[in-house]
């Protein structure tokens, strides 16, 4: 049996709700090139063309629909690749069931498991949330805590804890980072709850349980909408 793809877009209003708790969410993309958004339109019309199924849900981000549909899928005891190179769904690899691909990355690294996100960054998948509220993401403009990077951030979640696991005060080389931790606490959680995937939404339900028709030739694809 082949495979059932889905592709699935950011709401151009998808960041509205987590800026509402944090403004300074994202706000780093005001200025950014967002002309390639003038090549979605053309985007979704080959994508109906060739007979592949897509999203895209007012007021939500792409990576929470996304998200929604993988735990669908993997409830449903089906196994789920998904294809991206954004590190914001690694906290999906928690499930068994689902696997990430990243094409720009070297071939050897392309797919991307729990295993993996614990060999590189020392955290298991499930507290993915919790170690980017310490380090930060600059993507999307949470700084995470001062002086705290992927190590140390490591180092302060051993053994599985979650940020409400954190002593209060810690004697060593993690006594200062900590300290720095509880000095921004309720921005930390703030960052934490900005990162966690919402992996329930109400959106409609494009899976069918049957594969994808055989992708058409590209210039076929390309003629049809017009671009060729």
């Amino acid at each position: 049996m082949g495979d059932e793809v889905l592709v699935v877009f950011d709401a151009e209003d998808g960041a509205a709700t987590r800026a509402q708790a944090d403004a300074s969410y994202k706000a780093n993309r005001t200025e950014a090139d967002h002309s390639p958004i003038q090549a979605l339109a053309p985007l979704k019309q080959i994508l109906d063309l060739a007979g592949v199924r897509w999203l895209e849900t007012t007021g939500t981000e792409g990576d929470d629909v996304l998200a929604t549909i993988a735990m669908r899928a993997s409830a449903a005891g089906r196994p789920v690749v998904v294809l991206s190179g954004d590190r914001d769904l690694y906290s999906l690899l928690a499930d068994p069931g689902v696997r990430i691909l990243n094409p720009q990355a070297p071939p050897e690294r392309q797919f991307i498991t729990a295993d993996t996100v614990l060999e590189r960054y020392g955290v298991s998948a499930d507290q993915w949330a919790d170690f980017r509220a310490l380090t930060g993401d600059p993507a999307d403009n949470l700084p995470g805590v001062p002086g705290i990077g992927p190590v140390t951030a490591a180092r302060l979640l051993a053994g599985g804890r979650r940020l409400e696991d954190l002593p209060l005060t810690t004697p060593g080389r993690l006594a200062k980072p900590l300290a720095r931790t509880r000095a921004c606490w309720d921005d930390v959680m703030r960052w934490r709850s900005l990162h966690r995937l919402n992996i329930a939404l109400t959106c409609p339900n494009l899976l069918t349980g049957t594969a994808t028709d055989e992708l058409p030739a590209p210039a076929a694809l390309m003629k049809g909408a017009g671009l060729w």
